[in-house]
């Protein structure tokens, strides 16, 4: 988990937004990257996670309004995702040191924000 939230924090700020508001790559030859969304890719829905990768990216740029235009919980989930990297760091330093404590609150953190998401879709759909 460390791993992923770390390459997802250097992923936002090594991407770009193109002019049509797609991730690219600057580094790629293509303009733009596929879109990720299984369910509006199958389906034509957007899913409760949809528009994320790209307020990841404009929030690192420092847009924050276009970050939140893109998805209004973008900067809730990556503030948890930073919160991760000192958190995980440290789990594994109590590991190290052979401590396993058991915590309930990331257990009720992760269902608050996967309800969050949910609701923020529910909400979308009267919007």
């Amino acid at each position: 988990m460390l791993g992923v939230c770390l390459a997802v924090i250097v992923l936002s700020f090594a991407l770009q937004l193109n002019a049509e508001g797609r991730v690219r790559a600057s580094w790629l030859p293509f303009d733009s990257l596929p879109p990720l969304c299984g369910s509006r890719a199958l389906f034509g829905v957007a899913c409760p996670g949809c528009g994320l990768t790209r307020s990841f990216v404009a929030l690192a740029a420092g847009d924050f309004a276009e970050s939140f235009r893109l998805h209004r919980l973008g900067w809730l989930m990556a503030l948890a995702v930073a919160l991760q990297i000192p958190y995980r760091t440290w789990r594994l330093h109590e590991l190290r040191r052979g401590v396993i404590s058991e915590s309930r609150w990331p257990l009720w953190f992760g269902r608050a924000l996967i309800a969050a998401l949910i609701a923020n879709w529910g909400v979308s759909f009267f919007l």
